[in-house]
């Protein structure tokens, strides 16, 4: 933490009486610093042993959580002492300005990949890519996921390139954006290496029905949407779903993989998964498996989660075949014959 944010609990804990005399030995900019890391702390407050780190004796009004509930009226009195009712006013907006563009977007959090692009695809470029330049990496490269390649590259070379826009028009685009998906569902674990939340509900609706009606309806949408389909397929049964596979279906699905893909796959996934596999197999494959994967060393995830889709497609060749169903919810396989 540094002189500034301290400076900002100080002036907040203890009141306008400390505050306004601190102030006007300060110089101008340095009280504009100050204020906006207070309104920083009323949106992200820091931890309650930062606090108590700076100001021991207010232990209590901490654990309360009364410290940064609210700074309108100490900012105001603030500045108005500083720089006159009418400027301190005026600069003090300014100053929430400022302060807000570290997160404007915040409000898009959660939003689906899918509807966001929707709602992107309507505005200008350079707005599109004002808004992706903001909104954080995750959500950003989710929404780009699911834009066609052409536009995907387009686009991010337009923010590779783009000159940022001034804090009061990024504020004015936020809020614009969160308007206009004001009555979108949020998801709490929405992000860019999981599936779109939209797409994951459509694969659990196809779940838990009966195979010849998922079937049917995934037939139909594949004619004009492929992409679409290929989606639903690889959300409604994923690498960590193998910890609902019985043992003899996985000695079925192992026996068409390779041992050092299956070293490779293991590098990055849940005890769980490991378990499941192991327990399907040999010692002596076990302990092979186990061996070939601390060989690999350190790896790039990538090459990692380029081994579980490759296993993932086998899984499916298989379900596609007939030769392995899944239960309703990805809640398990069996074998068939």
């Amino acid at each position: 933490m540094n002189g500034v944010e301290k400076v900002a609990i100080l002036f907040r804990v203890l009141g306008t009486d400390f505050a306004k005399p601190m102030s006007d030995q300060m110089r101008p900019e340095e009280v504009s610093r100050v204020g906006e890391a207070m309104v920083r702390f009323e949106q992200s407050p820091p931890a309650k042993d930062t606090v108590q780190a700076v100001l021991e004796d207010f232990r209590t009004l901490m654990t309360d959580g009364g410290v940064f509930a609210n700074v309108n009226e100490t900012l105001n009195e603030i500045f108005a002492a500083k720089f006159g009712e009418t400027k301190g006013q005026k600069i003090l907006e300014e100053v929430r300005v400022n302060a807000q563009v570290e997160s404007p977007f915040k409000g898009l959090q959660g939003v689906p990949f899918a509807d966001l692009g929707r709602i992107l695809a309507e505005e200008h470029p350079q707005v599109q890519a004002a808004v992706l330049a903001n909104i954080g990496p995750t959500l950003a490269a989710g929404v780009l996921g699911v834009m066609d390649p052409d536009s995907r590259a387009s686009m991010l070379k337009r923010i590779a390139t783009m000159k940022p826009p001034p804090p009061r028009v990024l504020r004015d685009i936020a809020d614009m954006f969160i308007e206009k998906t004001s009555k979108l569902p949020r998801f709490q674990d929405a992000d860019s290496d999981g599936p779109d939340p939209s797409i994951k509900t459509a694969a659990d609706i196809l779940n838990a029905a009966d195979g010849e009606t998922g079937d049917g309806l995934l037939e139909r949408i594949e004619v004009d949407t492929p992409e679409l389909v290929e989606s639903i397929r690889e959300t409604m049964f994923t690498f960590n779903d193998l910890t609902a596979v019985d043992k003899l279906s996985m000695q079925k699905i192992l026996g068409g993989i390779d041992t050092k893909l299956l070293a490779l796959s293991l590098k990055s996934c849940s005890a769980e998964v490991s378990e499941s596999i192991f327990s399907a197999v040999s010692q002596r494959t076990k302990d092979m498996i186990i061996e070939e994967k601390e060989l690999l060393g350190a790896v790039p995830l990538t090459e990692v989660q380029e081994a579980q889709k490759e296993i993932m497609t086998t899984i499916r060749g298989l379900i596609e075949s007939g030769e392995l169903t899944i239960n309703a919810g990805g809640a398990g396989a069996q074998l068939v014959e």
